[in-house]
């Protein structure tokens, strides 16, 4: 069996500030520390929903309120990689391993600040699944790679942090919780 996870990457506003942000909409999440401005948000109803438009809704919702890049990852066991980048509340793209996609390798390195990777970029997104990705999980770590990212978003989500299996050089620790869901909660 392969992963099956999803998670929303923003950048540029601080942990606390996103935080709020999740509270304010009723969200249960864990969140990773703010590293070169960028955080990782692992929600609870996302991760459940085997609908990828709600994990799709959250991340156009924390563009818009924190005005702000986030782009939405999903990973189907290892056979396929959704992505969906927003900014400041405006879907820029979607990408679907398995299928048609609009979001350019353009819009990602904006987005990150990553511009002199825009060519490794363009590689992984239009490279064929086979013989290059066996798992799509693989291509989601090379492209965070690529765009300077910390690991922490590569075959992580909620359940699996619930499980005891934290973000890759990150400690449980390490992570904030977020319980909107019950006021004063977390956080």
């Amino acid at each position: 069996m392969g992963n099956w996870y999803k998670n929303i990457t923003v950048r540029g506003p601080q942990q606390a500030e996103i935080a709020a942000a999740l509270a304010k909409h009723g969200r249960r999440c864990y969140l990773t520390p703010t590293r070169d401005a960028v955080t990782v948000v692992f929600d609870h109803r996302s991760d459940e929903e085997g609908d990828p438009r709600e994990l799709g809704d959250l991340a156009l919702t924390l563009s818009s309120d924190l005005a702000c890049p986030a782009l939405a990852a999903a990973v189907f066991d290892d056979d396929v990689l959704l992505l969906a980048l927003y900014d400041a509340g405006q879907q820029l793209g979607e990408y679907n391993s398995a299928g048609a996609s609009t979001l350019s390798a353009a819009a990602l390195v904006r987005a990150f600040r990553a511009p002199r990777r825009a060519a490794i970029v363009w590689l992984l997104l239009e490279s064929p699944r086979l013989p290059l990705f066996m798992f799509e999980s693989f291509r989601h770590r090379l492209l965070l790679r690529a765009l300077g990212q910390p690991p922490w978003a590569f075959a992580t989500g909620y359940r699996y942090i619930e499980k005891g299996e934290p973000p890759e050089d990150l400690g449980t620790a390490e992570l904030r919780h977020v319980d909107g869901s019950h006021p004063g909660a977390g956080g």
